[in-house]
């Protein structure tokens, strides 16, 4: 029997593979008539720097940001998807992982094989993997 989900979580972070990822996410809402969480982290996992100048950065980087989540959340809402928007700074591989499918009550995770961090992977370990190995739900990583 296959599993129904209701609540879907697909972390962004402006890629292909994550555009890639939103757009199967999509199908799969539409087929099984649930919602789409989609989620953006800003990995604050390996900045350094003081309160003053993370606000200035965050301020340069916010229309860029925005602009692709936007486009999204317009998407998903044409294809009659019921979508919500969370943007949080952390660690994405806790946050999605755990901290979300907990909070929202997510079944299925769709998440990218890879994403913009490809240096930080490299030290800290890939998000996809993390996430594959500690989400209490099914989890579906989105190959190009």
């Amino acid at each position: 029997m296959l599993a129904e989900y209701k609540n879907i979580l697909v972390p962004v972070d402006g890629s292909g593979q994550s555009e890639d990822s939103f757009k199967k996410a999509i199908a799969i809402a539409k087929r099984n008539n649930a919602a789409l969480h989609l989620i953006y982290v800003k990995d604050t996992r390996n900045v350094p720097l003081s309160p003053e100048y993370e606000s200035r950065l965050t301020e340069a980087y916010k229309d860029m940001e925005y602009e692709f989540l936007d486009e999204m959340m317009t998407f998903a809402t044409n294809e009659g998807i019921e979508i919500k928007k969370s943007v949080t700074n952390g660690n994405p591989m806790t946050l999605i992982a755990e901290a979300f499918p907990k909070e929202y009550n997510i079944d299925l995770i769709v998440i990218g094989a890879t994403g913009k961090g490809a240096i930080t992977r490299a030290f800290v370990g890939s998000v996809s993997n993390y996430v594959v190995r500690h989400a209490p739900c099914d989890v579906l990583v989105v190959r190009t």
